[in-house]
Parts: structure tokens; C-alpha cells; sequence
């Protein structure tokens, strides 16, 4: 449905979703918006709407709990996620929507913030949160 770069950018923002094992309406609709407002996607040739957006959300759901909840292979995944992005030139961007969908239940939970840091390192982004 979408480009493997729109693809890793979609995983990185839900994951954020999912990392406090819990999901709000109003992280999915971050999510969404996060999604269709980052530039690389204004590019792209794909269309991106709401729809779109939710239904891949909902499709990837199990595969991306699942990693999350298998801590041996967790890093390593979704360190070859980052290093996909790695010349991505919208990371900061990536980053601070990831931060965006993190607070939009109102608290940033602790495992939210480890895959924001995570990120941050890996891509070698000063970061204060």
C-alpha cells in the first residue's frame, strides 16, 4: 500500500501508540494526523488519507504488538527500522511526532519515552523531553 520508507515512518509512530500497552482514540487520531502532516508524505505520490491511515494502523496492530511484548528480538527490529530512516532528511520530525502521539493521552509513560530516547540516540539527535 505504501512505500518501505512510509512504511518504517507508519511502524516508528504506532509503535509509539502501542509502547504503554494501552490505546486511546486520541493517540490514534495523533497518529493520523502526525501521518498525513509529515512532509515525506505531502511528497509522496501515494495518497495518504485518514482512511488509508487507519486501516493500516488496524492492519499492523498484532504484528507490532506482538514485537513489542518479545523484548529478546524488540531492539534489534526496530533498530533496523532506524537505520532504514537513517538518511531520512524528516527525523527530527519523525521524532517530535512520535513525542506528539506520546503525550496526547495526556501522560508520557516511561516505555514511551525509552522508544523515544532509543530513537533519538540511534539517529543521533539531542533530544529533551
Amino acid at each position: 500500500m505504501f512505500t518501505n520508507s512510509i512504511d518504517s515512518i507508519l511502524k516508528l509512530l504506532a509503535l509509539t501508540v502501542f509502547a504503554d500497552q494501552r490505546v486511546f482514540t486520541d493517540e490514534i487520531d495523533t497518529f493520523i494526523n502526525s501521518a498525513r502532516n509529515l512532509e515525506a508524505f505531502e511528497t509522496s505520490e501515494t495518497d495518504i488519507s485518514p482512511a488509508k491511515l487507519l486501516a493500516w494502523f488496524e492492519t499492523h496492530r498484532s504484528e507490532l504488538k506482538d514485537k513489542l511484548e518479545n523484548l529478546s528480538t524488540f531492539e534489534t527490529w526496530v533498530n533496523n527500522i532506524l537505520d532504514e530512516l537513517s538518511d531520512h532528511p524528516e527525523k527530527p520530525a519523525i521524532l517530535n511526532r512520535m513525542i506528539k502521539i506520546s503525550k496526547a493521552d495526556g501522560e508520557l509513560h516511561i516505555s514511551e519515552k525509552a522508544l523515544i530516547v532509543l530513537t533519538a540516540r540511534r539517529w543521533n539527535i539531542n533530544l529533551t523531553i
